[in-house]
């Protein structure tokens, strides 16, 4: 069982509401839901939020909607929890979850699978990608096993297997410079 969990709280400082924002012609977290769902791998899709619209964007899309309770929507709280918590909601025990952030809209469905080939072929506890050339993740794809996160795993510890992903499918983000960085490469994608 893969099971892909996408964290879209609705706090954001510096760009108020970025999940649910309209880039490309559709909400920020659709572009995660949208590639999850062409997997190849992935059996279940859960969007985590304390955001009833994001919540709403997840229905829309025929995906479990998790409600986060709001002390794990926190700028402080530990995504981890938030992972645990939705697969708990959906009653997920094992296999593998995959982390999707939203705000990497430009991954493609081709960077998720091969990024959870990746770690199913070489028996991996845990891989993420990473923008090619980079030695840390991009924030686009993160894989483990259930068994190793509740075993207190992190994705950010040193010796993490990455997996390279295309520099152009990168794009992180953070701030309203990084949105627009992002909308200009999903436009260019989609002529």
């Amino acid at each position: 069982m893969i099971t892909a969990v996408i964290l879209a709280r609705k706090g954001s400082k510096r760009v108020p509401g970025k999940n649910k924002m309209e880039i490309g012609g559709r909400p920020m977290v659709a572009w995660a839901i949208i590639e999850a769902l062409k997997s190849a791998y992935i059996d279940e899709t859960a969007v985590s939020s304390d955001d009833e619209d994001v919540l709403a964007i997840a229905n829309d899309y025929s995906v479990k909607a998790v409600r986060r309770p709001p002390y794990l929507a926190t700028d402080d709280a530990s995504p981890y929890d938030g992972i645990i918590d939705a697969l708990n909601n959906i009653n997920v025990s094992e296999g593998h979850v995959v982390l999707l952030q939203p705000t990497s809209p430009c991954r493609i469905v081709d960077d998720i699978d091969h990024c959870i080939r990746t770690c199913l072929d070489f028996n991996l506890n845990a891989a993420a990608t990473a923008a090619a050339g980079n030695a840390v993740p991009n924030g686009a794809v993160y894989v483990s096993t259930l068994a190793w996160l509740l075993g207190g795993g992190s994705w950010d510890e040193n010796g993490l297997h990455l997996v390279p992903m295309p520099l152009s499918r990168s794009q992180d983000v953070d701030t309203l410079e990084d949105f627009k960085m992002a909308e200009a490469a999903l436009f260019e994608r989609a002529l």
